[in-house]
Protein backbone atom coordinates (compact mmCIF):
# COMPACT_ATOMS: atom_id res chain seq x y z
CA UNK A 1 0.00 0.00 0.00
CA UNK A 2 1.18 3.38 -1.09
CA UNK A 3 2.80 5.61 1.99
CA UNK A 4 -0.44 8.05 2.53
CA UNK A 5 -0.89 11.36 4.23
CA UNK A 6 -4.56 10.86 4.01
CA UNK A 7 -6.41 9.31 7.13
CA UNK A 8 -8.95 7.36 5.33
CA UNK A 9 -11.86 6.13 6.88
CA UNK A 10 -14.93 4.66 5.44
CA UNK A 11 -18.36 4.33 7.24
CA UNK A 12 -21.25 2.55 6.16
CA UNK A 13 -25.29 3.44 6.69
CA UNK A 14 -27.99 1.61 6.59
CA UNK A 15 -30.90 3.70 6.44
CA UNK A 16 -31.33 8.01 7.20
CA UNK A 17 -32.04 6.74 11.11
CA UNK A 18 -28.39 5.14 10.79
CA UNK A 19 -26.75 8.13 8.98
CA UNK A 20 -28.16 10.22 11.85
CA UNK A 21 -26.68 8.78 14.04
CA UNK A 22 -23.40 8.87 12.62
CA UNK A 23 -23.46 12.45 12.35
CA UNK A 24 -24.49 12.85 15.51
CA UNK A 25 -21.59 10.68 16.78
CA UNK A 26 -19.19 13.33 14.86
CA UNK A 27 -20.74 16.21 15.62
CA UNK A 28 -21.43 17.56 11.95
CA UNK A 29 -24.10 19.26 10.90
CA UNK A 30 -27.77 18.20 10.69
CA UNK A 31 -28.37 18.80 7.70
CA UNK A 32 -26.00 16.81 5.77
CA UNK A 33 -28.80 14.35 5.14
CA UNK A 34 -31.67 16.69 3.80
CA UNK A 35 -32.73 14.99 -0.01
CA UNK A 36 -30.67 12.03 1.00
CA UNK A 37 -34.45 10.16 -0.06
CA UNK A 38 -34.83 12.15 -3.35
CA UNK A 39 -30.55 11.41 -4.89
CA UNK A 40 -31.37 13.50 -7.56
CA UNK A 41 -31.47 17.05 -5.74
CA UNK A 42 -29.17 15.50 -3.26
CA UNK A 43 -25.39 17.26 -4.01
CA UNK A 44 -24.38 19.73 -1.99
CA UNK A 45 -21.09 20.97 -0.82
CA UNK A 46 -20.74 22.74 2.90
CA UNK A 47 -18.46 24.79 5.12
CA UNK A 48 -18.81 24.34 8.35
CA UNK A 49 -16.72 24.70 11.81
CA UNK A 50 -15.69 21.96 14.02
CA UNK A 51 -14.47 22.50 16.94
CA UNK A 52 -13.05 25.48 17.98
CA UNK A 53 -10.55 26.34 15.33
CA UNK A 54 -10.62 23.38 12.30
CA UNK A 55 -12.82 24.17 9.44
CA UNK A 56 -14.10 21.38 7.39
CA UNK A 57 -16.09 20.74 4.27
CA UNK A 58 -18.46 18.39 3.29
CA UNK A 59 -19.71 17.03 -0.34
CA UNK A 60 -22.68 15.39 -0.84
CA UNK A 61 -22.76 13.64 -4.45
CA UNK A 62 -24.52 11.06 -6.46
CA UNK A 63 -22.34 7.65 -7.65
CA UNK A 64 -23.85 5.31 -9.57
CA UNK A 65 -24.30 1.91 -9.14
CA UNK A 66 -22.89 -0.67 -11.49
CA UNK A 67 -24.57 -3.20 -13.99
CA UNK A 68 -23.49 -5.39 -15.82
CA UNK A 69 -26.53 -6.09 -17.55
CA UNK A 70 -26.62 -3.66 -20.76
CA UNK A 71 -30.08 -4.01 -21.36
CA UNK A 72 -31.29 -2.62 -18.28
CA UNK A 73 -31.82 1.21 -18.52
CA UNK A 74 -32.80 1.87 -14.83
CA UNK A 75 -30.45 4.01 -13.41
CA UNK A 76 -29.48 3.24 -9.65
CA UNK A 77 -28.06 6.43 -8.23
CA UNK A 78 -25.55 6.09 -5.19
CA UNK A 79 -25.41 9.07 -3.16
CA UNK A 80 -23.03 9.61 -0.27
CA UNK A 81 -21.31 12.47 1.49
CA UNK A 82 -17.27 13.06 1.60
CA UNK A 83 -16.28 14.81 4.67
CA UNK A 84 -12.34 16.28 5.06
CA UNK A 85 -11.57 17.81 8.20
CA UNK A 86 -7.68 18.76 8.85
CA UNK A 87 -6.94 15.07 10.07
CA UNK A 88 -9.45 13.13 8.38
CA UNK A 89 -10.85 12.34 4.94
CA UNK A 90 -14.19 10.54 6.10
CA UNK A 91 -16.82 8.49 3.64
CA UNK A 92 -20.30 7.90 4.70
CA UNK A 93 -22.10 5.06 2.05
CA UNK A 94 -24.71 3.09 1.85
CA UNK A 95 -23.88 -0.36 3.01
CA UNK A 96 -25.02 -2.00 0.07
CA UNK A 97 -22.79 0.66 -2.16
CA UNK A 98 -20.11 -0.40 -4.56
CA UNK A 99 -18.18 3.12 -3.78
CA UNK A 100 -16.79 2.06 -0.81
CA UNK A 101 -15.03 -0.90 -3.30
CA UNK A 102 -13.97 1.77 -5.58
CA UNK A 103 -12.69 4.44 -2.96
CA UNK A 104 -10.17 1.59 -1.20
CA UNK A 105 -9.37 0.54 -4.41
CA UNK A 106 -8.08 4.22 -5.21
CA UNK A 107 -6.30 4.37 -1.98
CA UNK A 108 -4.78 1.39 -2.34
CA UNK A 109 -3.16 2.17 -6.02
CA UNK A 110 -2.03 5.87 -5.24
CA UNK A 111 -0.62 7.58 -3.02
CA UNK A 112 -2.07 10.99 -2.22
CA UNK A 113 -0.60 13.77 -0.63
CA UNK A 114 -3.89 15.39 0.77
CA UNK A 115 -7.70 14.68 1.20
CA UNK A 116 -8.34 16.85 -1.60
CA UNK A 117 -6.14 14.38 -3.92
CA UNK A 118 -8.48 11.68 -2.87
CA UNK A 119 -11.44 13.17 -3.43
CA UNK A 120 -10.59 14.44 -7.07
CA UNK A 121 -9.62 10.68 -7.85
CA UNK A 122 -12.87 9.81 -6.72
CA UNK A 123 -15.25 12.18 -8.45
CA UNK A 124 -13.22 11.59 -11.71
CA UNK A 125 -14.78 7.88 -11.00
CA UNK A 126 -17.92 8.78 -10.92
CA UNK A 127 -17.67 10.47 -13.96
CA UNK A 128 -16.12 7.26 -15.51
CA UNK A 129 -19.17 5.54 -14.25
CA UNK A 130 -21.73 7.48 -15.57
CA UNK A 131 -19.91 7.34 -18.81
CA UNK A 132 -20.28 3.43 -18.45
CA UNK A 133 -24.07 3.89 -18.27
CA UNK A 134 -24.07 6.41 -20.89
CA UNK A 135 -22.11 3.83 -23.19
CA UNK A 136 -25.23 1.17 -22.15
CA UNK A 137 -28.08 3.79 -23.02
CA UNK A 138 -26.10 4.39 -26.65
CA UNK A 139 -26.47 0.25 -27.42
CA UNK A 140 -29.83 0.22 -26.53
CA UNK A 141 -30.48 2.99 -28.47
CA UNK A 142 -28.68 1.57 -31.34
CA UNK A 143 -30.78 -1.55 -31.07
CA UNK A 144 -34.08 -0.13 -31.34
CA UNK A 145 -33.66 1.74 -34.08
CA UNK A 146 -32.25 -1.09 -35.62
CA UNK A 147 -35.23 -2.92 -35.08
CA UNK A 148 -37.53 0.18 -35.73
CA UNK A 149 -37.71 -0.93 -39.35
CA UNK A 150 -38.97 -3.82 -38.81
CA UNK A 151 -41.43 -3.85 -35.97
CA UNK A 152 -43.40 -1.28 -33.63
CA UNK A 153 -44.00 -3.71 -30.96
CA UNK A 154 -45.13 -2.36 -27.43
CA UNK A 155 -42.01 -3.49 -25.72
CA UNK A 156 -40.11 -1.25 -27.97
CA UNK A 157 -41.82 1.87 -26.81
CA UNK A 158 -42.08 1.27 -23.49
CA UNK A 159 -38.28 0.74 -23.51
CA UNK A 160 -38.04 3.86 -25.48
CA UNK A 161 -39.86 5.84 -22.88
CA UNK A 162 -37.90 4.09 -19.67
CA UNK A 163 -34.88 5.18 -21.26
CA UNK A 164 -36.42 9.14 -21.34
CA UNK A 165 -36.64 8.56 -17.91
CA UNK A 166 -34.10 7.66 -17.15
CA UNK A 167 -31.89 10.43 -19.18
CA UNK A 168 -33.91 12.79 -17.08
CA UNK A 169 -32.95 11.76 -13.81
CA UNK A 170 -29.23 11.64 -14.77
CA UNK A 171 -29.51 15.09 -16.46
CA UNK A 172 -31.24 16.83 -13.08
CA UNK A 173 -29.16 14.93 -10.87
CA UNK A 174 -26.07 15.98 -13.20
CA UNK A 175 -27.33 19.67 -12.79
CA UNK A 176 -27.53 19.63 -8.95
CA UNK A 177 -24.18 18.29 -8.62
CA UNK A 178 -22.49 20.61 -11.09
CA UNK A 179 -23.83 23.53 -8.81
CA UNK A 180 -22.11 21.34 -5.70
CA UNK A 181 -18.78 20.92 -7.36
CA UNK A 182 -18.72 24.61 -8.46
CA UNK A 183 -19.18 25.31 -5.00
CA UNK A 184 -16.38 22.96 -3.76
CA UNK A 185 -14.37 24.75 -6.12
CA UNK A 186 -14.24 27.66 -4.26
CA UNK A 187 -13.28 26.78 -1.35
CA UNK A 188 -9.72 27.88 -0.47
CA UNK A 189 -9.69 24.71 1.65
CA UNK A 190 -10.00 22.31 -1.64
CA UNK A 191 -7.78 24.11 -4.28
CA UNK A 192 -5.14 25.36 -1.68
CA UNK A 193 -4.16 22.07 -0.54
CA UNK A 194 -4.76 20.12 -4.48
CA UNK A 195 -1.18 19.42 -5.53
CA UNK A 196 -1.96 18.82 -9.19
CA UNK A 197 -4.14 22.01 -10.59
CA UNK A 198 -4.93 20.13 -13.61
CA UNK A 199 -7.45 17.72 -11.23
CA UNK A 200 -10.30 20.53 -11.51
CA UNK A 201 -9.77 21.16 -15.25
CA UNK A 202 -10.05 17.22 -15.38
CA UNK A 203 -12.92 17.19 -13.41
CA UNK A 204 -14.74 20.04 -15.06
CA UNK A 205 -13.82 18.32 -18.63
CA UNK A 206 -15.44 15.04 -17.57
CA UNK A 207 -18.40 16.97 -16.22
CA UNK A 208 -18.88 18.62 -19.43
CA UNK A 209 -18.65 16.02 -21.94
CA UNK A 210 -21.24 13.61 -19.79
CA UNK A 211 -23.51 16.58 -20.16
CA UNK A 212 -23.03 16.87 -23.45
CA UNK A 213 -23.41 13.22 -23.76
CA UNK A 214 -26.42 12.95 -22.26
CA UNK A 215 -28.06 15.93 -24.28
CA UNK A 216 -27.18 13.94 -27.41
CA UNK A 217 -28.79 10.75 -26.54
CA UNK A 218 -32.03 12.59 -25.24
CA UNK A 219 -32.00 14.28 -28.61
CA UNK A 220 -31.80 10.67 -29.98
CA UNK A 221 -34.07 9.59 -28.18
CA UNK A 222 -36.98 11.90 -29.49
CA UNK A 223 -35.44 10.95 -32.75
CA UNK A 224 -36.21 7.61 -32.51
CA UNK A 225 -39.65 8.16 -30.89
CA UNK A 226 -40.65 10.26 -33.92
CA UNK A 227 -39.29 7.51 -36.30
CA UNK A 228 -41.68 5.12 -34.32
CA UNK A 229 -44.24 7.04 -34.46
CA UNK A 230 -44.25 7.97 -38.12
CA UNK A 231 -43.77 4.15 -39.01
CA UNK A 232 -46.82 3.57 -37.20
CA UNK A 233 -48.45 6.23 -39.02
CA UNK A 234 -47.35 4.79 -42.14
CA UNK A 235 -48.54 1.50 -41.09
CA UNK A 236 -52.18 2.68 -40.31
CA UNK A 237 -52.23 4.29 -43.38
CA UNK A 238 -51.29 1.71 -45.99
CA UNK A 239 -54.09 -0.48 -43.74
CA UNK A 240 -56.51 2.21 -44.06
CA UNK A 241 -56.15 2.42 -48.11
CA UNK A 242 -55.97 -1.68 -47.81
CA UNK A 243 -59.39 -1.31 -46.24
CA UNK A 244 -60.85 1.43 -48.48
CA UNK A 245 -59.85 -0.23 -51.40
CA UNK A 246 -61.10 -3.67 -50.53
CA UNK A 247 -64.25 -1.51 -49.34
CA UNK A 248 -64.96 0.07 -52.56
CA UNK A 249 -64.26 -3.85 -54.50
CA UNK A 250 -67.05 -5.34 -52.55
CA UNK A 251 -69.44 -1.85 -53.05
CA UNK A 252 -69.67 -3.18 -56.74
CA UNK A 253 -71.34 -6.17 -56.18
CA UNK A 254 -73.38 -5.01 -53.38
CA UNK A 255 -74.57 -2.25 -55.73
CA UNK A 256 -75.42 -4.59 -58.16
CA UNK A 257 -77.31 -6.74 -55.77
CA UNK A 258 -79.23 -4.24 -54.70
CA UNK A 259 -80.45 -2.99 -57.65
CA UNK A 260 -81.25 -6.65 -59.22
CA UNK A 261 -83.13 -7.41 -55.81
CA UNK A 262 -85.72 -3.98 -56.46
CA UNK A 263 -89.41 -5.09 -56.90
CA UNK A 264 -90.29 -3.87 -59.63
CA UNK A 265 -90.84 -5.20 -63.66
CA UNK A 266 -88.69 -5.17 -66.22
CA UNK A 267 -85.81 -6.66 -64.76
CA UNK A 268 -82.85 -8.42 -66.85
CA UNK A 269 -82.85 -11.87 -65.99
CA UNK A 270 -86.30 -11.99 -64.46
CA UNK A 271 -87.87 -14.22 -66.18
CA UNK A 272 -85.26 -16.70 -66.52
CA UNK A 273 -83.27 -19.68 -64.47
CA UNK A 274 -80.47 -18.33 -65.70
CA UNK A 275 -81.06 -14.51 -64.14
CA UNK A 276 -78.89 -14.96 -60.70
CA UNK A 277 -76.19 -16.51 -62.32
CA UNK A 278 -75.91 -13.53 -64.92
CA UNK A 279 -75.96 -11.69 -61.83
CA UNK A 280 -73.44 -12.91 -60.18
CA UNK A 281 -71.11 -13.30 -63.20
CA UNK A 282 -71.37 -9.21 -63.90
CA UNK A 283 -71.11 -8.65 -60.29
CA UNK A 284 -67.74 -10.50 -60.43
CA UNK A 285 -66.78 -8.98 -63.63
CA UNK A 286 -67.14 -5.51 -62.74
CA UNK A 287 -65.68 -5.97 -59.32
CA UNK A 288 -62.33 -7.65 -60.97
CA UNK A 289 -62.58 -4.52 -63.04
CA UNK A 290 -62.87 -2.13 -60.17
CA UNK A 291 -59.62 -4.16 -58.76
CA UNK A 292 -57.95 -3.86 -61.75
CA UNK A 293 -58.37 -0.11 -62.05
CA UNK A 294 -56.85 0.06 -58.29
CA UNK A 295 -54.09 -1.57 -58.76
CA UNK A 296 -53.17 0.43 -62.08
CA UNK A 297 -53.98 3.75 -59.94
CA UNK A 298 -52.17 2.21 -56.83
CA UNK A 299 -54.51 3.32 -54.35
CA UNK A 300 -54.30 0.38 -52.43
CA UNK A 301 -49.98 0.27 -52.49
Amino acid sequence: MPNHHVHLKIETFTSVDSLNNLIQKHQWPSTITAGLQTPEVFPRTMRFKHGEDEIAYLIAVCNLAPTDNILDSQVLLDPLIIVSEPEQLTFLVHEESASATEIQQLYETTLFNSNEGLIACFLLKIYSNYRVKLAHIKEQLEEIEAQSTETTKNEYLIEIKNIKKEAVILEHTLDTQHQALERLFKLAEFTDNLADEAMIYNIKTAERQITKLIAIYRDLIEAISGLFTDIMSNHLNHLMKYLDSAALVISVPSLIAGLWGMNTGGLPGEHTKFGFLMMIIVSLVLALVTWRILRSKKYND
